[in-house]
């Protein structure tokens, strides 16, 4: 053919035929576009078109689907589905036509049309006794639109019907979840009673029953059946969250204490145990204690600037004792910072008052400095700072200091996570080790008053351990810092309601609690856990490894930063060290040790090793999914996208296909696809999932993106 010219003739040719009535003859010229052509959607359409007239249903369908193909192909959603409309008025028995239509209108964010066509073809399955696949339709359906309650309960007991009493408990506690939300508690008990009908262990559905017997008044019944859960697994966060909550509810607080201190031993990091403990602990009179566990929420507070709560959980404690020092000297410091001057100037007051009765003086200097800024006119107050520099024998050359020097805020940030460090080992009595702390931090600022004070403080300490209690400290305080690095967990909490004849009971106990859903998320503190008076069991191998990947992890922050100190070696001398005995300490079969040790390798940037590390750990069956995803994410961040993709397609190959589980991995195997520089591939998968999902993780915008590049692959790592 010559061109554009001969195309010209060609159809002219052809619509002569038609206009003659010769579809046969026309269709034969079409077809000969079609040879230089076979993706030309127009040519397509007419000749399924001419087809149709022919009453040739079956070739009229197959170039109708071309046309649908290639228009999908290039993202033209509505003009594909106008064809496949076509499509299924000639063949309206022919179900996957439907649940192509289905698809379509998915993508295009038609919900209620895809729930619609999706549930009709679903119907038509079940009258043929064709059950899995009635599922699959149904699963799609849930997936679209999570909260249709009668889509959950047709989907369940499908499942129940397919022999998967799993599957069919977690759609009945979803389905419950969604009567809970609306109110209906009597629908959602009987939901739950059936789900547990089906699995009696299922510790979900008993924790659930547990709430709903709770909001009908049921405490004791739900209290019974929250304990029976944990029989199972003592450690169950949630069984555990919840029988405290009750406790603190009913108001059975040594009880409630004796929990959430539980859940403390083992999610230190959790924070409605902790403000809990807090709560009670204030409510009994022992403000300390309180202190201890409200301290690291109200820094979370102030480090999202959010000073009006931590105010507030200040407050609470100074309702109880209001010369709480430790309580009043982090009043002064939110004061401060928010440029605050006249509550600044009473708390200082209150706070030198403090100090002078307990006899602190050599922390009253800085107090003095701070309030003689503030009222340079008070003749009373630098008299009293005079005589009281004249006691400690101390020059001008210090109140200089502490007049002119002032941190940046880079630099108080870096002092603060300093001395908070320290005041870890002061608690657990290992003044050397703060002290070392503290003495690092003075020779990068030497003019700090606040290091001063607190190496002044720490010189004063007098602690006398025996070796063995030296050997607990260090691995309490090491526990401790290493709990930092786990992810933080929040639970929503229940709207508090006390009674309890505890003193202060209207001042504290009877507050609207604080939400602390967020408090921990994308911080950096570590909180101070108090003796509860029990022996806690640490498992010395465990703990010791931990501590030192925490002690890798935490010099290595320091060094990036440059604030070192002389007992710090390099951070590849400590890693050489440590992988030299490691393989001494860890036995080769505790795979859980070598799971963690590969991520925090992993987060350190030490890749060979963290793949070596789940490389072992992969050999536990309950972790390989885990371990071949971390090991092609390894590849990945070395740039090596071959075996990344190797060992991606691997963990792809455990999954069930179709499942939630499988295209996440399948997202994770474009991004590879796409970083190798393969963009039609990448775009395979990618519409792949955007078939399943149109929303998941931007996949739409994405595939528009990528197909406007041209074959340039962007940017996956990020």
């Amino acid at each position: 053919m010559n061109g554009k010219y001969d195309r010209i003739k060609i159809i002219e040719q052809a619509e002569r035929l038609v206009r003659a009535g010769k579809l046969r003859e026309a269709i034969i010229e079409y077809e000969k576009l079609l040879d230089e052509d076979p993706t030309d959607v127009s040519i397509n359409n007419i000749v399924g078109d001419l087809y149709v007239r022919l009453g040739q249903t079956e070739r009229a369908i197959r170039s109708f689907e071309k046309v649908a193909a290639e228009y999908e192909k290039k993202t033209q959603y509505s003009q594909a589905l106008a064809i496949l409309k076509k499509i299924c008025r000639l063949n309206p028995e022919n179900p996957v036509y439907f649940i192509n239509m289905a698809d379509l209108y998915t993508r295009q964010g038609f919900t209620a049309e895809a729930k619609r066509e999706y549930l009709r073809v679903a119907e038509i399955y079940l009258r043929a006794k064709r059950v899995e696949e009635a599922i699959e339709l149904y699963e799609k359906v849930v997936r679209l639109d999570r909260d249709d309650l009668n889509a959950r309960m047709q989907l369940a007991a499908l499942y129940k019907l397919d022999g998967r009493p799993e599957r069919a408990v977690n759609e009945l506690l979803e389905a419950a979840d969604l009567k809970m939300a609306d109110g209906r508690i009597d629908e959602a008990h009987k939901i739950l009673v059936e789900a547990r009908k089906l699995n009696p262990d299922n510790p979900r559905a008993s924790l659930k029953l547990a709430q709903v017997l709770r909001l009908k008044g049921q405490a004791e019944e739900a209290m019974e059946l929250a304990r029976a859960a944990m029989e199972k697994n003592p450690h169950d966060l949630d069984a555990l969250t919840f029988l405290g909550n009750v406790y603190f509810e009913e108001g059975k607080f040594e009880a409630a204490k004796e929990v959430f201190t539980e859940i403390l031993n083992f999610y230190p990091l959790n924070v409605n145990a902790r403000y809990k403990l807090g709560r009670i602990n204030l409510g009994q009179g022992d403000v300390d204690r309180a202190f201890e566990y409200f301290e690291p929420l109200i820094d979370s507070y102030l480090k999202k600037r959010k000073e009006d709560k931590a105010v507030g959980l200040i407050g609470l404690i100074l309702t109880v004792r209001k010369d709480h020092l430790p309580s009043m000297e982090k009043l002064a410091a939110i004061f401060r910072e928010s440029k605050d001057a006249r509550r600044l100037e009473q708390v200082d007051r209150a706070i030198l008052a403090e100090l002078k009765r307990i006899g602190e003086k050599s922390r009253m200097i800085s107090y003095y400095a701070e309030l003689l800024k503030l009222k340079p006119s008070d003749e009373k107050l630098a008299l009293e700072y005079r005589e009281l520099k004249k006691e400690l024998l101390l020059g001008d050359e210090e109140e200089a200091t502490y007049d002119t020097w002032v941190p940046s805020r880079e630099q108080e940030e870096e002092i603060q996570a300093g001395l908070a460090q320290a005041d870890v080992y002061i608690q657990e009595g290992l003044a050397r080790l703060a002290r070392r702390v503290v003495e690092g931090l003075l020779l990068k600022y030497p003019n700090d008053p606040l290091i001063k004070q607190k190496l002044n403080y720490i010189d004063n300490l007098k602690t006398q351990l025996s070796e063995s209690e030296l050997i607990k400290k260090v691995e309490k305080a090491t526990v401790i810092e290493t709990q930092v690095i786990r992810p933080t967990k929040g639970k929503s909490q229940e709207r508090e309601t006390m009674k309890t004849g505890l003193p202060f009971e209207e001042e504290i106990l009877g507050e609207d609690k604080v939400n602390p859903l967020d408090i921990f998320r994308d911080t950096g503190i570590a909180p101070i856990i108090s003796s509860d008076g029990r022996e806690k069991k640490y498992y010395d191998l465990y703990e010791n490894v931990r501590a030192e990947l925490a002690i890798i992890s935490a010099i290595y922050l320091r060094q990036k930063k440059g604030v070192t100190i002389q007992f710090e070696k390099e951070l590849s001398s400590i890693v050489s060290d440590f992988r030299k005995g490691i393989r001494d300490k860890i036995p080769e079969e505790d795979y859980q040790i070598h799971m963690q040790l590969g991520l925090a390798f992993m987060e350190q940037g030490l890749l060979d090793e963290a793949i070596e590390e789940f490389n072992l750990a992969s050999r536990d069956k309950n972790q390989l999914l885990e371990c071949l995803n971390l090991i092609s994410n390894c590849h990945r961040l070395k740039g090596n996208m071959e075996e990344a993709e190797r060992w991606m397609n691997r963990a792809i190959k455990l999954v069930a296909p179709g499942s939630d589980q499988y295209f996440a991995l399948m997202y994770d195997l474009g991004l590879i696809v796409e970083l190798s520089g393969d963009v039609e591939r990448a775009l395979s998968i990618y519409r792949e999932i955007q078939s399943w999902n149109p929303t998941y993780r931007g996949i739409s915008d994405k595939i528009e993106k990528l197909s406007n590049l041209g074959g340039t692959p962007s940017s996956a790592l990020n």
